[in-house]
């Protein structure tokens, strides 16, 4: 069976429900997985044939809300994006990643620790799946999308493991020294 009907047949099983906010947990992930279809596929069919934006944490969101105390909200169009974020916490690090990424520029994760290398990683995490109104593509042409405002319903949430993410991950112990920032 080809995998693009696959992923409609799976996309259309649990988002065709009357649910507020449709929940996937890696259960039902691992369905389409032995269908050869990976979360990254099944995500990136939500972002292109959907229209849908995704924001990955390591925490649970609660009452089907993202909040930010900053006022922003931030998305992206890249499954991969939103799974990384899922895993990988920006607490007292630096996570470099490319904004535009192409052949030229493949996604790989610098993670820029203190001295101690303590980073903090799940081995496992939260894409939540966003509506993409009144979200901007900032930098225009990147993955980023953000909206000014204190929160965003999500109308999913697709638990994701640590094999979800397929990308080299390098670790420096350098976040204090001028060649990080």
């Amino acid at each position: 069976m080809d995998k693009t009907i696959n992923i409609e047949s799976f996309y259309k099983k649990y988002f065709g429900s009357n649910k507020k906010v449709v929940e996937l947990p890696l259960k039902a992930l691992r369905e389409l997985k032995k269908e050869g279809v990976s979360t990254e596929q099944f995500l990136d069919y939500l972002c292109q044939k959907q229209g849908l934006l995704l924001h990955g944490s390591i925490h649970q969101a609660k009452n089907g809300k993202l909040t930010s105390k900053s006022n922003k909200i931030f998305a992206s169009n890249k499954s991969a994006i939103a799974i990384m974020r899922s895993l990988y916490s920006n607490a007292d690090v630096n996570l470099q990643y490319p904004y535009f990424i192409d052949d030229k520029n493949p996604l790989i994760l610098k993670i820029h620790t203190p001295a101690n290398g303590k980073f903090i990683k799940k081995d496992a995490g939260f894409v939540y799946v966003v509506k993409s109104d009144g979200f901007k593509n900032e930098p225009k042409g990147s993955w980023q999308f953000v909206k000014e405002t204190e929160e965003v319903d999500f109308i999913a949430v697709v638990e994701t493991e640590n094999n979800d993410f397929t990308y080299s991950v390098e670790i420096f112990n350098d976040f204090d020294s001028k060649e990080s920032k």
